[in-house]
């Protein structure tokens, strides 16, 4: 195991779910560093708190229990003063480094230390590999279910709906019908399609008016619906919808293989993944899709242009020679993590392409607005930096021209960050988790088409799912306008609360 040369200690939110798979293998590869999850105390009513579950996992993966711990709050975001008396506390009671690094430092710190033996220490500490019995277990839950057990090609797409639960990114939630999209299109490419993750956000709201289904309080409901209806075209069963299938009561086998914990749903994707000649993993951006990458598994992530946050996992792919370069580190000694992304032009999912044009026409407004300040500005931009950089010590030497335009573009992104913030494009007022009772925009249901578009689509068939020998014809299905007959009032979404 490595170890770094000065002990340290992360803080990391409890809501910051998507962060723990990095920071877990950062504290497997290095048994020096120490983590504090803050945690809403009793006067917390913050449903997005998962501190538990986040320890939990941390032990889980055979992390010390003295580098643990955890700080109650009485609220996890905007809360500063309150985490820092929480953490002197603390301080007062364990034995914790004094030099604190940020919520980024697990994903840096795998970016520029992945190497074969620290994936061996992640499978290892993450439990993949099942014994005998187990993989009987895994093999007969399979049968039950009527999935097959072996074959030449398998594609797993990750469902996602944590942002329709009140979590940040709810433009990168699946979107069925984009869903529909692919499997139509790879049905014939494969010997088995899987969906997983998320089953669906659904609630009893949706019998109301607009959206009638007579099983609409079923989540998941939508994918079984495409199973079906593919399975049916293509005369047998090859798609199937395994959402959440660690909650299974009907089976007596999830639990002799561990398939009902968190650790147990690794054994899975590694049965598919011995058992499949060819195994390919595709999804939005995630903390799970990130699991799978370290594990070995053949991963693509999705994501728009531009999106909120994308730079910091790109470091994990097209920023990492880069990364790594500039530390040293040679060719030979590296690692591939094997996250790559996709960038689309266009979000799948109605809201995604909403916030995409809000997102767009406040950089316009934003870029338009510093790049036309008058000279005199611009030189108070330049002062301020200089002043900055001489206390941080962090610039190189550059030219004014060059200092001019960093200035101005770390200005214009800064503005940008807070006026998406302000205007809450990253967790709208109208996500259905958040329960307030805010109407989602009519324009979202009227203006825009459902579904990837066409090029975006072409893109990750050619790079990605298609086969190399595959030569016969493929069936792309059109992007369509959903029709509503009525129009949502305030007052009706008031009378659903």
């Amino acid at each position: 195991m490595e170890t770094s040369t000065k002990p340290k200690v992360l803080i990391q939110p409890g809501y910051a779910t998507g962060d723990m798979f990095a920071i877990a293998a950062a504290l497997v590869d290095d048994d020096k560093l120490h983590v504090i999850i803050t945690k809403g105390n009793e006067n917390c009513k913050d449903p997005t708190d998962k501190a538990d579950s986040i320890k939990k996992f941390y032990e889980e993966s055979e992390i010390a229990d003295y580098r643990i711990h955890v700080a109650e709050v009485s609220r996890l975001r905007g809360n500063n003063q309150e985490l820092k008396k929480a953490i002197c506390k603390l301080r007062e009671q364990k034995e914790i480094p004094k030099e604190e690094v940020s919520l980024g430092y697990g994903t840096d710190y795998v970016a520029e230390n992945f190497t074969k033996k620290m994936r061996e220490e992640v499978r290892n500490a993450w439990k993949v590999n099942s014994n005998n019995e187990e993989n009987d277990a895994i093999k007969k839950w399979l049968i039950e279910k009527g999935i097959p057990t072996r074959g030449n090609r398998l594609l797993i797409l990750w469902s996602r709906f944590s942002g329709k639960n009140g979590d940040i990114h709810i433009e990168h939630d699946t979107s069925y019908f984009g869903t529909r999209q692919i499997i139509d299109r790879a049905v014939d490419m494969y010997d088995a399609i899987m969906i997983t993750g998320d089953k669906g956000y659904q609630t009893e709201r949706r019998d109301k008016g607009w959206r009638k289904k007579d099983d609409s309080t079923k989540r998941g409901h939508q994918f079984d619906k495409i199973a079906e209806e593919i399975n049916a075209e293509v005369g047998t069963s090859k798609v199937f919808n395994i959402t959440e299938f660690w909650n299974d009561e009907n089976s007596n086998e999830l639990s002799k293989w561990s398939g009902n914990t968190r650790m147990g749903q690794f054994k899975l994707y590694e049965y598919f993944e011995t058992h499949f000649k060819e195994v390919k993993h595709l999804g939005f951006r995630s903390g799970n899709l990130e699991v799978m990458a370290m594990l070995g598994y053949k991963v693509l992530y999705m994501e728009e242009y531009g999106s909120i946050g994308g730079e910091r996992m790109a470091k994990w792919n097209d920023n990492r020679d880069k990364i790594l370069g500039e530390k040293g580190i040679s060719k030979e000694a590296r690692l591939d993590i094997g996250y790559q992304r996709i960038l689309l032009n266009v979000l799948p999912t109605r809201t995604g392409k909403y916030l995409q044009d809000k997102k767009a026409e406040i950089i316009k407004e934003v870029t338009e607005r510093i790049e036309g300040m008058d000279e005199k500005e611009k030189n108070e931009l330049v002062r301020k930096d200089k002043i900055k950089n001489r206390r941080n010590k962090i610039r190189k030497e550059e030219t004014e021209e060059d200092t001019l335009k960093r200035v101005i573009k770390e200005e214009i992104d800064r503005e940008v960050y807070k006026r998406i913030k302000e205007e809450k494009i990253d967790r709208p007022h109208f996500t259905p988790g958040k329960k307030d009772g805010a109407l989602k925009p009519n324009e979202i249901r009227d203006e825009y088409l459902r579904g990837f578009g066409y090029s975006d689509l072409n893109r990750i068939f050619d790079e990605y799912i298609r086969p190399k020998d595959w030569k016969e014809n493929e069936f792309t299905i059109m992007r369509e306008k959903k029709y509503y007959l009525d129009k949502r009032t305030t007052e009706d979404a008031r009378s659903l609360n």
